[in-house]
């Protein structure tokens, strides 16, 4: 047996016991890094968001974003009448890729249902941004004078995600 000066000597059986001991702390460290990617995988996609109504909101699918190829110019309105609502509106919309230039209040009346107008012809982007809002009629009214191609009026139908905003 070798021994240091000062240390006592280790057992011959010790030598397995401990090397028993660091397989099984690798073995519990590689769950947990597994158990943590496993977790950060099924975070990324956020399931669908089903409003106390029952009706289907936002779907995080592809046919739900503005294409890639594409620059679709949005104008958001709150026809609500509930606060914030461009504002949320403006910002789930940029998240799936559509070009919000300008968002405000609509001023009259408090809309009932949301109301997407395409002014370019294009009924496809006004369908992706239906898929992407959960709800809303598409209506065509063209107009080559606006400088936007989609126009939505929010109306109260719309149930904004559950996610905690953003400043």
């Amino acid at each position: 047996m070798n021994s240091t000066p000062g240390w006592p000597s280790m057992p011959p059986q010790d030598a397995p016991r401990r090397q028993r001991r660091g397989w099984i702390i690798v073995a519990l460290l590689t769950m947990v890094v597994l158990g943590a990617v496993a977790a950060w995988w099924g975070g990324r996609t956020s399931p669908a968001i089903v409003a106390a109504t029952g009706t289907m909101a936002a779907v995080d699918d592809s046919s739900g974003r503005a294409p890639g190829d594409s620059r679709v110019r949005v104008r958001v309105l709150n026809a609500s009448g509930t606060r914030g609502y461009a504002r949320r509106a403006t910002i789930e919309l940029r998240d799936r890729g559509f070009d919000v230039v300008e968002y405000d209040t609509e001023r009259g009346t408090p809309r009932s249902g949301t109301l997407i107008v395409s002014h370019t012809g294009h009924r496809d982007w006004a369908e992706r941004l239906q898929r992407a809002v959960g709800t809303g009629a598409i209506e065509a009214r063209p107009d080559s004078l606006r400088y936007v191609d989609l126009t939505i009026f929010v109306g109260r139908d719309w149930k904004p995600s559950t996610e905690t905003l953003r400043p």
